[in-house]
């Protein structure tokens, strides 16, 4: 009996104890599995919050990238492209747009990136922008080349006006820029060089690119190529009204009057020549201005090739407001050293090949390929009337209006 009884004893601890312990095992593996759960769920969405904010900064880049297309754009009616898809960082972005006005329009970026899962994990912005007239143009800058490429602004520059290149800028060493510098791209700067304004490296286009058609220049040398052929010489003489020659011209000495020269072929300035002002030189070959000529004011030179101005030209001295001289270009403008202009240069492509160029007025066209040493620019958009310039657009100064971002779901 008394056997029985501590034998049925030990049997009911021993049923208790391994019911207690797998009863402390099952509630350690459910609150194991539950911190578990909470850990892992703690990391996914961790993740997740990241994934949403790459998705919202690429859709961000979206949004800029297209707010860079409309400045470029002179009617939202018809807006620029968009892209769909477009790869960029960790994931992609597309564009949308909605309300589309000449000077209004709604923009909706989406940026998206693959989450953990597989999903997508997507965010959506949207604004509104607006334009209004008043706002920047190319002649705020003392320079602005839009074409791209790699612009090199050699040493011992002295630059007073703002500066903006498209593409990458690589400033010599000890120049001084007293105005801000923009570039598309990235900006390089030597030792000893001085920027007193601020230096904006994969900056937006600040204004729009100014353009030349050639419409009203081919014309005029169609008519002069329609001419009895010859080549002309003038030395001393005076020019009005316009003259078209079916051949090259020669200028000598001195020109006088009031008046256009209009060549099918080129024309020729020579060396020490004086250019009286009210003067307009048209060709359609090189426009070649030689050693020392003096040019007066409110002349004009295009060349439908090249113009080319040599050693030691002085262009538009004492010019007022509207008085400059203007050289323009829609292939090639080569300014060589020692050449002091008051005016406007324009080209699609210019080369200061040489030292010492003085320029009080804008430069500006596609591509500077070279501003070689010792120049001293001016900003001065007063000397010429840019919209008295036949075929040249400077651009309609606009001020953009972006409303606050909002999200959409």
């Amino acid at each position: 009996m008394w056997n029985r009884k501590v034998s049925r004893e030990i049997f009911n601890n021993k049923g208790i104890s391994i019911v207690a312990v797998t009863i402390v095992m099952l509630i350690v593996a459910t609150l194991s599995l539950v911190i578990a759960s909470s850990m892992s769920g703690g990391n996914i969405s961790s993740v997740t919050d990241l994934q949403a904010q790459q998705a919202f900064y690429i859709a961000q880049a979206g949004m800029e990238w297209y707010m860079e297309q409309l400045q470029n754009d002179t009617d939202w009616s018809s807006p620029p492209a968009v892209k769909t898809d477009e790869v960029f960082g960790a994931g992609m972005f597309s564009v949308s747009y909605d309300n589309e006005d000449t000077d209004l329009i709604d923009i909706m970026a989406t940026g998206k990136v693959v989450g953990w899962d597989g999903n997508n994990v997507q965010r959506i912005i949207t604004q509104q922008v607006e334009r209004s007239d008043g706002g920047v143009t190319f002649a705020d800058f003392v320079m602005f080349f839009g074409g791209g490429g790699t612009t090199a602004i050699d040493r011992n520059q002295t630059i007073t006006g703002d500066i903006f290149i498209s593409g990458d800028l690589d400033i010599g060493r000890n120049c001084t820029i007293n105005d801000d510098v923009l570039a598309t791209g990235s900006i390089s700067v030597g030792s000893g060089t001085n920027i007193y304004g601020s230096t904006i490296e994969n900056a937006s286009f600040p204004a729009a690119q100014p353009t030349l058609s050639t419409t009203y220049y081919d014309n005029l040398i169609s008519t002069a190529s329609l001419q009895p052929s010859g080549n002309v010489t003038y030395s001393n003489d005076s020019v009005s009204g316009t003259v078209y020659v079916n051949g090259n011209v020669l200028i000598k000495n001195l020109l006088s009057g009031s008046g256009t020269i209009v060549a099918s072929g080129s024309i020729d300035i020579d060396k020490n020549a004086v250019i009286s002002d009210d003067i307009s030189f048209i060709c359609a070959g090189t426009l070649l201005t030689e050693k020392n000529v003096t040019i007066g004011k409110n002349v004009m030179l295009y060349s439908s090739s090249l113009v080319d101005i040599n050693d030691g030209v002085v262009l538009g001295t004492g010019a007022g407001t509207g008085e400059g001289v203007i050289v323009l270009s829609p292939i090639e403008v080569v300014l060589d050293q020692n050449v002091t202009l008051v005016g406007l240069v324009f080209g699609a492509e210019i080369d200061v090949d040489n030292v010492n160029f003085t320029l009080t007025g804008n430069l500006c066209g596609d591509i500077l390929s070279e501003l070689d040493r010792g120049a001293v620019l001016t900003l001065d958009s007063t000397k010429v009337d840019f919209g008295s310039i036949e075929g040249f657009n400077a651009g309609t100064g606009t001020t953009i209006i972006i409303s606050s971002w909002q999200e959409s779901l």
